[in-house]
């Protein structure tokens, strides 16, 4: 008979040979396994013992003697199944694991304010209707004026994409969002982020210094983290 099934199920040779040793001799003591099996008497303790904890053989104790025998062999299945479940059980993980690594991660850079605003609409560029747009708003007090215009454009893009936009902004900035009513906006009474964005799987980072430079990063895991740290400030603002 072609033990090889019995093998990938994850029975080594020792544990075959006892487990169909007890199937054709049936209840028996340990001497008669070993002699049967022709295996050593450590060998068959060692391997009885493994079969028990995988429930494919039982004993029954008479005095001080043991008595072993072989589960049913239809019992095979249900020990296929047990593995099966466990298997179930940690495969969210294992795909967790596969998708972080089968992940392209992809960055861009972008100089200047042109390249800024060529990077913000580059990030909605798949927007569809319901998306949500989140964002830490930049620590600028608006005083440059083609960075408010291209906003205020921005503003109307999104609300015709059908995008729902969410902002968060420390106080001082309130004034610079008063007209802008497209916007969900929340300020915390404490120190947040700044120059951040959050879409779908993007992510955009800027600062404005005399060269204004951005970073759009292509990542689910980093934005799904961004979106995690936006949403729990958001819920407590």
């Amino acid at each position: 008979m072609d033990t090889s099934i019995l093998e990938d199920l994850g029975l080594s040779k020792g544990e075959i040979r006892v487990y169909l040793t007890l199937l054709r001799i049936g209840s028996t003591k340990v001497g008669r396994i070993i002699e049967k099996s022709g295996m050593a008497s450590s060998a068959v303790h060692n391997s009885a013992n493994s079969l028990i904890e995988k429930g494919l053989i039982s004993y029954i104790k008479s005095g001080k003697i043991k008595f072993y025998q072989a589960v049913p062999a239809k019992q095979l299945i249900d020990f296929i199944e047990e593995k099966k479940k466990k298997v179930i059980d940690i495969l969210p993980n294992l795909e967790l694991m596969q998708n972080m690594a089968e992940e392209k991660q992809e960055a861009e850079i972008f100089e200047g304010i042109k390249g800024i605003t060529s990077m913000l609409n580059i990030l909605i560029e798949d927007a569809e209707k319901g998306d949500e747009y989140l964002f830490f708003s930049m620590n600028i007090k608006g005083q440059n004026e083609e960075i408010q215009n291209f906003f205020s454009k921005y503003d109307i893009k999104r609300k015709e994409q059908g995008v729902i936009v969410k902002g968060l902004a420390s106080k001082e900035l309130r004034q610079l969002f008063v007209k802008r009513k497209t916007l969900q906006m929340k300020y915390p009474d404490f120190p947040v982020p700044s120059n951040i964005g959050i879409f779908k799987e993007k992510v955009t980072m800027f600062s404005w210094n005399e060269k204004p430079i951005g970073y759009l990063i292509r990542s689910k895991q980093i934005a799904e983290m961004y979106k995690d740290f936006f949403n729990r400030i958001w819920n407590i603002s």
